[in-house]
This record gives structure tokens, sequence and C-alpha cells, in this order.
């Protein structure tokens, strides 16, 4: 994925009464960390490190998968899942259930066909449960191998206050002005260092030229039509302070475009500067 992540948001894609396992097996030393998730009749809200791989807002059921190899911290990493009774559904024809695992999956691997790392169901298998009420437990676990990244050894781990509130909106309407100019000079020095990581955590070459052919196609297609909307910003700080996503109440991007076009602003301090980062 590349300069185009910003065109559409993809929707990506355990309980202390609940059961998790952990499975056993050599080591990988390079991979892809995957979640994969399904909910029925319940309510699932899934994070790892403060970054929301889904939400119980739609009140539906659900299945889907997230690579989270750019959340991946080095140390201690936390996995987070809450479920919740849902209100006024009825109950799906597979019962009320909610599957999570973890693989670490490899090149041309389907993620489940990847080394299972944890696995959680509710209820257990052969068993009839009720969700009455909510239950949510944080998982910790260290990572056999750290994704490739400059990340984290550069990022300043932040002490919120209102000055970084400030310069961080600052910063974010300096953005939207250089996306407004349509120049691919005036854009890229944004989103270099994203496009530079991302090639890291990815495993991929990083192809300067394919960037910028990229940023020249949202050009022509988004325009300079960008607006940042300042109004009720949340301001949500991850992966232990050193990454802070900026949004509306709901979550969803502030920096936002003609045709559905949004840009999730995921923003680190580095040598005193923000730098969007994810």
């Amino acid at each position: 994925m590349r300069i185009l992540f910003f065109v559409t948001i993809i929707n990506i894609l355990l309980i202390s009464s609940f059961p998790l396992s952990a499975d056993a097996g050599t080591k990988p030393k390079s991979g892809y960390y995957v979640v994969m998730y399904k909910n029925y009749s319940v309510n699932l809200d899934l994070d790892v490190n403060g970054y929301e791989i889904t939400n119980s807002s739609s009140n539906n059921d659900s299945s889907g998968q997230a690579d989270i190899n750019y959340w991946i911290l080095p140390g201690k990493n936390r996995l987070k899942i809450k479920l919740s009774p849902r209100k006024g559904g009825k109950e799906s024809s597979l019962g009320s259930k909610t599957a999570v695992r973890l693989f670490i999956a490899q090149a041309g691997q389907f993620p489940d066909e990847g080394e299972q790392q944890f696995s959680f169901e509710w209820p257990e298998a052969g068993k009839e449960e009720t969700l009455s009420s909510n239950l949510e437990k944080t998982i910790e676990f260290e990572p056999p191998f750290l994704p490739p990244t400059s990340l984290w050894e550069k990022a300043k781990t932040l002490e919120w206050s209102s000055a970084l509130e400030t310069s961080s909106l600052t910063f974010a309407e300096t953005f939207t002005k250089a996306l407004n100019t349509k120049k691919v000079d005036q854009i890229y020095p944004f989103i270099e260092f994203r496009s530079k990581d991302t090639s890291l955590v990815r495993y991929a070459p990083y192809q300067e030229k394919e960037e910028k052919k990229s940023l020249e196609g949202m050009i022509q297609a988004i325009g300079a039509t960008w607006k940042l909307n300042k109004k009720k910003v949340k301001f949500t700080l991850l992966c232990d302070n050193k990454i802070v996503s900026l949004t509306d109440m709901k979550g969803a991007p502030i920096l936002t475009g003609k045709k559905g076009a949004a840009i999730p602003l995921y923003l680190s301090q580095i040598d005193g500067t923000w730098v969007i980062v994810r």
C-alpha cells in the first residue's frame, strides 16, 4: 500500500473468565503479525497498543483480519478485547460467539496458514453461555521478533499538553495547505518518513519514483479539495505514547477531500518536529 493509503480508509481488520491459549513451536524471526476475528450476536472491540482494529459501533456481526506489523513494539505489547451485549438485535443463526486469533504469517501464505500465537473463543467449545454484561481484559505479550522499523528508536515519548495539542494541529494545517498546492515537491516531504518506514515494515524495497507516481495519481483524483476539521478534535496516544492520532470524537479522520477521500493522521515527534509516521 503506497501513497494512496489516504484516499480510502481501509477497514481491516484475549478476558478473565475466557480461555486463552498460546501455541508452542519454533519462534519465527520474521513475517507478518495478523489478527483474525469474528463475532456473532455480541459486540466486539479490539485494539493493539491503542490502535483500533475493530469497534462495536456498527452493532452488527462481522469477521475480518488486520495486519498489525505497523503497531508491534519492542518489549511488552498489549492486545485488548472487549465483549458487550448487543441490544435490540436478533440472534444470529450461528448463535452468540466470538473468536480472536493472532498469527505470524509469511509472504505467500494465507494468515491462518501461519504460526498461531494466541487463540480465544467465547463461549468455550461445546458450551452455551449468555453475555449479560461487558467482559474485557488486557493481554500482554512479548513478540518473538520486531518487524523492521526505524520509528521506535527515533520517536519521542510524548507527555501530552496543550502546547503539543496546538502544535500538532498547526502541523496538520500546514500539511493541508501543502496538499492543496497540488505540487509533489511540497507534499512529499510530509509523507517521506512514512513511505520509507512502510517499506521497511512490509519487507519491500523503497522506491521513491513509484511513491511519487502514486502521489501524482492522488493529486489528479482529489485535487485541491482537502479540508481540515478542527472542531472537537480527539487526541489519542498510542504505542507507549510514541504516536498520537488526530480524529473527530467518533474516531473518523479530520482531514478529508472529495470522493470520500480521507487521510488518517498518526504523528510522532522526531528531533523536535512532527512527522507523519503511519
